[in-house]
């Protein structure tokens, strides 16, 4: 009998464990959370689109210049990427971008933003990368899971489809 108890008791403890690393708390929700001033987000002054990303242009690009739309193969930009604490933790100078690869919250936000535009973005951790915290090479976390994340976007170039052919 003792070592049934034994056993049902290390049941529940692995249980338990287990709901702590498999069960996440809600997705994060931009419009309740707090922000490092540093990052200069104002939800309240930033545009919701349907699936959750906000975005502010802080510069349009030119009425005649090129646009990221659901044919765009490719982007050449200027970007940050932030947590709402104002870590960084990722950015890039001139660098060319597959709309197919990024997270579909970053790509979403993009749509619609022409070259010379200058755009700040926030992205839900539902698609962003969710429930998955993504480590440096050295095992430690660089975005926690659920992770609300913020990008400044200075849109260089876009590659359509119809230019590639």
């Amino acid at each position: 009998m003792k070592r049934f108890a034994f056993l049902l008791s290390v049941a529940a403890v692995a249980t338990a464990c287990n709901n702590d690393v498999t069960g996440l708390g809600p997705p994060s929700n931009p419009a309740t959370e707090t922000f490092n001033p540093s990052l200069g987000v104002d939800i309240s002054q930033m545009t919701k689109m349907p699936n959750g990303v906000y975005y502010l242009d802080l510069i349009e690009g030119p009425l005649t210049a090129d646009t990221v739309t659901a044919k765009t193969l490719s982007v050449k930009v200027n970007y940050a990427g932030y947590l709402k604490d104002g870590k960084l933790i990722d950015s890039g100078s001139g660098a060319t971008l597959e709309l197919a690869v990024l997270i579909q919250g970053f790509k979403a936000g993009m749509m619609g933003m022409r070259a010379g535009g200058k755009r700040k973005i926030v992205i839900p951790s539902e698609l962003g990368y969710d429930g998955d915290a993504i480590k440096n090479t050295d095992g430690t976390i660089k975005i926690p899971r659920q992770s609300t994340l913020i990008f400044d976007v200075d849109l260089l170039t876009v590659t359509d489809v119809s230019t590639t052919s």
